[in-house]
């Protein structure tokens, strides 16, 4: 039952909370929940009208929205315009979301990056997952985690799949004209592109394939994004980064840069700016939340509750 009542204040918040910054919508977002710890105490949100609940990572902010913490437990907050963060703590509760002015400091393509995100961070799960509870045997059918029908950047690319330490698996990428790379007998469930492997071409929709023993092909798709177009997302991102200033967590930073490369549609790269933070911080719940956010993108409902379940746990646990 905890589940449930964690998926039903998911979808209150989501729906509550959407972005403001929509056509036609009088109440502007100015700020989100980027981190979030519930350390011997609670960060609480309250809302004209309502009464004092329980913040949840990503919780989107308005104006006239107060925030509290009690004992040790603090919250980021990302605030619109290119105002930076502040970090919530019982020393400073409760604290008032006000409007105010966009930094003039700041640039307007930075500024329009954080919107972008913020509305990919704001647009969470409407409705629980239908998750399909199964069994990871030898025997799965090794489903496709990453590319998954998707563009990615020209990076270093790395193919993921749901399947086991001690299974061996054929994977193949294969172009219009036919195959044109296949490894058999992959342990684990994890291959990095070769670099001595033929050069993947943007404009391209190329084919991946995992197959198990005993299973036909897993077959997703993905494309590679051309080199002007990456070299602008890149540009972006530091963009963004430099606008938020230095003084940014490196948790609340990996948050919006995956919320900017989502809102782009390049939810590979998301994850893995999300992946990389969660090595650092792994007991981050807003993290959790997004990666689960990506996974409900890219169809995949039982990792998605995964992710949330872990979030929901984490904020259950540093709150005793």
């Amino acid at each position: 039952m905890v589940k449930a009542r964690w998926w039903l204040l998911l979808a209150i918040a989501s729906i509550g909370m959407a972005l403001g910054a929509a056509r036609g919508q009088t109440a502007e977002t100015l700020g989100m929940i980027t981190e979030i710890k519930n350390s011997r105490g609670a960060v609480e949100v309250k809302t004209a009208g309502a009464d004092w609940r329980p913040a949840t990572p990503l919780n989107a902010l308005r104006a006239g929205d107060q925030l509290r913490a009690s004992a040790d437990a603090g919250a980021v907050v990302m605030l619109s315009g290119g105002r930076g963060t502040i970090r919530i703590a019982a020393a400073n509760s409760p604290y008032t979301v006000a409007a105010g002015p966009a930094d003039p400091s700041k640039a307007h393509k930075a500024q329009t990056l954080l919107t972008a995100s913020l509305g990919f961070l704001a647009g969470g799960p409407k409705e629980p997952p239908k998750a399909v509870l199964s069994t990871r045997s030898v025997s799965r059918l090794p489903e496709i985690v990453t590319p998954r029908n998707e563009p990615v950047l020209p990076d270093a690319l790395v193919f993921e799949w749901l399947g086991t330490p001690f299974s061996r698996y054929t994977v193949r990428i294969l172009d219009p004209g036919g195959v044109i790379l296949e490894k058999k007998g992959v342990a684990g469930a994890r291959l990095a592109y070769p670099s001595d492997a033929p050069a993947l071409r943007s404009g391209v929709r190329y084919r991946l394939q995992v197959e198990a023993p005993g299973h036909p092909p897993f077959e997703t798709w993905f494309e590679v994004v051309d080199a002007e177009r990456a070299a602008a997302v890149r540009d972006d991102l530091k963009q963004l980064e430099t606008a938020l200033g230095p003084g940014v967590p490196p948790g609340s930073l990996a948050v919006v840069k995956g919320g900017a490369l989502a809102s782009q549609g390049l939810f590979h790269d998301a994850r893995l700016v999300v992946l990389a933070a969660l090595v650092r911080d792994p007991d981050e719940p807003a993290l959790h939340t997004l990666l689960g956010n990506l996974y409900l993108k890219t169809n995949l409902p039982e990792l998605a509750a995964e992710s949330l379940d872990e979030a929901e746990a984490l904020l259950s646990r540093d709150a005793k």
